[in-house]
């Protein structure tokens, strides 16, 4: 079966002795509109209702999104926070904007060597007067504050330094996010005890190689 571009899905473990379920959040965050399918986006109230299907004492949240809305990640956020599960967030490949304020609602947090993490601050589209304008600027600033506040608790540094990231909008590997406090652990594969033997690399290293061939050519 060909899997949604975009999806909000719940999947149980059926074992008899497992208490894991597996929340995947992949694609734009924003309230769902009347004439949406029901994986159109990530909202707040289909994650609240998937939350509310589950028993799992364990959840992982996958997640591969851009972000979205700033409103329905807090709120998606704060409704991982409340529930009674364990909650290990697993960045599959991108943690950016809306989604790292999500990721930042996990008991635990994973990413991978190859995924990363995006933080910045609030934007928004405005018309009008002067006045008006001024006010967006204001209300901005304060969401900024509330964003600020989903990061603080984990990050590592100074809150200049946070409020610094925040302004660059900031690209963050794992390594770099394991280093703020943004995620716990990076998650990697075991490595071969000892080379392969014959290996194409090894081959291209002998003297059957062309650079060989050509310096033999030049020394006679």
């Amino acid at each position: 079966m060909e899997i949604p571009k975009i999806e909000t899905r719940l999947e149980i473990n059926n074992e008899s002795d497992s208490n894991t379920a597996d929340l995947y959040l992949y694609g734009s965050i924003r309230e769902a509109y009347w004439w949406d399918d029901e994986d159109d986006c990530i909202s707040a109230k289909s994650v609240k209702k998937l939350l509310k299907d589950t028993t799992a004492k364990k959840i992982n949240v996958h997640i591969n999104s851009p972000g979205g809305d700033v409103f329905e990640s807090i709120a998606i956020g704060n409704l991982l926070k409340q529930s009674n599960a364990e909650i290990n967030i697993v960045d599959d490949s991108l943690a950016g904007s809306g989604a790292s304020l999500i990721a930042m609602s996990g008991n635990h947090i994973q990413m991978f060597p190859n995924s990363m993490m995006m933080i910045h601050k609030a934007w928004t589209y405005a018309g009008g007067n002067a006045d008006e304008l001024r006010k967006c600027a204001d209300q901005l600033d304060k969401i900024d504050s509330a964003v600020k506040s989903s990061y603080k608790n984990r990050f590592v540094g100074t809150d200049e330094e946070l409020e610094n990231l925040i302004k660059d909008e900031t690209w963050l590997t794992a390594d770099e996010c394991l280093t703020f406090g943004f995620c716990d652990e990076i998650i990697t594969e075991e490595k071969q005890e000892e080379p392969v033997k014959n290996s194409l690399f090894n081959k291209y290293k002998n003297e059957t190689n062309l650079f060989n061939k050509f310096n033999k050519k030049e020394s006679k």
